[in-house]
């Protein structure tokens, strides 16, 4: 008779070990087989008349095998809805080695299953709680660099002649190089977009007046932040522990810019359709007011994941 057995072997995990003879699958697994025999194609065979023993020899371990896992499946399962033990998700299956099952030689098998306890748990009055409800207000500051960045979705791309703006979008072609501009052989060279703003304040003095076919030579560590050289390596394929010390002659293929959307009904509408909103001071009063509600639920958010963390 098949047998569930359950241990601890760690904080919130028991394993169980199911335990089935001989008299648990095999009745089953003769009876597949012979209904097998009765249905099975088999070349010089009429259907129907396909000898038990020779269906056994072609199917019989994989039949066999099936049996033996569908009754450990069944056990585990029975014993789960019965001791209903409080788990997360599904049994993890050990280390149950299938390769020793074998129909000629049935015998007593063992399968080990590891299950994830719940902790115990009680739910606190939050009444009770000490918790501090962080407000952040929403400034004017917030609400330009948001008028800002709906501008420039919204705005129009130009071509100027020259870059005379840390706005201007540039389309460079990047080509590893010495520090004078001589290309190294076998380098790296690719075509990357840079925005002049992400370069330092150094590199966007020697850009300001180039145009296109003008070339600029860097060294990456000096051209670009951390932070935007890390980008930078990343999207030349570098390592970023190599590529710092490199050398680029930054040829311009392109100069670009996006002209800010002018702040009319007409943008206004794009931004709050079915809004009668007709001057900029609405449009901010609206803005200052979506910030403030985004704010003030991020502090419930954060409260409540205080409240957890606490109990």
């Amino acid at each position: 008779m098949a047998t569930v057995v359950r241990e601890n072997v760690g904080l919130l995990t028991d394993k169980l070990t199911v335990k089935i003879s001989k008299d648990d699958y095999f009745p089953t697994f003769d009876k597949k087989v012979k209904e097998y025999a009765k249905t099975a194609n088999i070349p010089g065979f009429r259907k129907g008349m396909v000898p038990v023993g020779m269906v056994k020899k072609m199917y019989g371990a994989s039949i066999f095998t099936d049996e033996v896992l569908k009754t450990v499946e069944k056990e585990l399962y029975n014993y789960l809805n019965t001791e209903k033990p409080d788990i997360f998700a599904q049994p993890l299956p050990l280390d149950n080695d299938i390769r020793g099952l074998d129909m000629n030689n049935p015998a007593d098998y063992e399968f080990g299953f590891e299950i994830g306890l719940k902790p115990p748990y009680t739910i606190a009055d939050l009444s009770k709680a000490k918790l501090t409800l962080h407000k952040v207000k929403a400034t004017d500051a917030m609400v330009d660099e948001e008028i800002g960045r709906m501008q420039i979705k919204a705005g129009k791309m130009t071509e100027p002649e020259t870059i005379d703006n840390e706005e201007n979008v540039l389309n460079v072609l990047f080509t590893e190089s010495d520090k004078d501009g001589n290309a190294v052989e076998d380098g790296v060279s690719k075509e990357n977009s840079v925005i002049v703003k992400y370069l330092t304040a150094a590199t966007q003095k020697k850009f300001m007046g180039k145009k296109v076919g003008d070339n600029v030579v860097v060294q990456l560590s000096k051209a670009f932040e951390k932070d935007k050289l890390d980008a930078i390596a990343a999207d030349l394929g570098l390592a970023k522990e190599d590529a710092a010390d490199k050398y680029f002659n930054l040829s311009i293929a392109k100069v670009g810019l996006v002209e800010k959307r002018e702040m009319n009904e007409d943008f206004f509408k794009e931004i709050y359709p079915g809004k009668d909103i007709k001057t900029e001071d609405e449009l901010k009063e609206n803005l200052k007011a979506e910030i403030q509600n985004y704010w003030d639920g991020q502090s419930r958010i954060n409260c409540k994941i205080n409240y957890i963390t606490i109990y």
